[in-house]
C-alpha cells in the first residue's frame, strides 16, 4: 500500500472507529447491530483488495490486471466512505431526532407549567378580591361598631341628663310643695285672722 493511501486509510480507520464510538453510544441497540456490521464489511473488503493489490504487484505487472486491481481498490475506499459518511450521517440524524423528541417534551412541559401558572393567576386574583371585599367588610364593621359605641355614649348621656333632671324635679316638686304648704299655712292664718276680725 503507497504511503498516500495508508495515510487516507489509518483517517478512515480512525475517524470511523470515533463514530462507532458516537454511534454506540446514542443510538438503539438495533441500529447498532446494523451499523457495525456495514462498518467492518467495508474495512474487510478494503484490507482485502489491498492484499490483493499487493499479491499481484509482486508477482506480473500486466496493465490490465493493474487497472482491475486500481478500480477494485477505488470502489473498496469509495464503499469504505460512504459507508464512514453515512454512519457519520445517521448519527447526526440520531441525534437530530432525540434533540427534537427533547425540544417536543420540553414544550408540552412548559405549556402544562403554562397553564399551572394561569390557574394560580386566576386563583391568587381571587384571593385578592376576596381580601378586597372582606378588607371592605371590615371597614364597614368597624364603622358600624364606631357609630354604635357613638350611639351608646350618646344614650349614657342621655340617661345621666334624665338622672339629672329627675333630681332636679323632685327637688323643685319638694320644694314647691313646702312653699305650698307654706301658702296654706299663711293662708289658714289670715283666715283666721279675718275670722278674728
Amino acid at each position: 500500500m503507497s504511503l498516500p493511501y495508508t495515510m487516507v486509510f489509518s483517517l478512515l480507520m480512525t475517524e470511523a472507529s470515533l463514530v462507532i464510538v458516537i454511534v454506540s453510544n446514542c443510538s438503539r441497540e438495533d441500529e447498532e447491530d446494523e451499523e457495525e456490521e456495514a462498518l467492518p464489511y467495508s474495512v474487510n473488503r478494503v484490507v482485502k483488495v489491498e492484499e490483493v493489490s499487493e499479491h499481484s504487484h509482486h508477482h506480473h505487472h500486466d496493465h490490465v490486471s493493474d487497472s482491475n486491481v486500481a478500480a477494485r481498490r477505488f470502489y473498496a475506499q469509495r464503499n469504505m466512505y460512504l459507508t464512514g459518511f453515512t454512519l457519520f450521517l445517521s448519527l447526526i440524524l440520531n441525534r437530530s431526532f432525540f434533540m427534537i423528541l427533547d425540544l417536543l417534551q420540553s414544550e408540552e412541559k412548559m405549556d402544562i407549567i403554562r397553564n399551572e401558572a394561569s390557574v394560580q393567576s386566576k386563583e391568587y386574583e381571587r384571593a385578592l378580591d376576596s381580601e378586597t371585599k372582606l378588607k371592605k367588610e371590615v371597614k364597614e364593621l368597624n364603622d358600624i361598631v364606631a357609630t354604635h359605641a357613638s350611639a351608646k355614649r350618646d344614650l349614657d348621656n342621655l340617661k345621666k341628663q334624665a338622672t339629672q333632671q329627675q333630681e332636679e324635679y323632685v327637688r323643685l316638686a319638694d320644694a314647691n310643695t313646702e312653699m305650698e304648704k307654706k301658702l296654706q299655712g299663711v293662708e289658714l292664718v289670715e283666715l283666721e285672722r279675718k275670722k278674728d276680725i
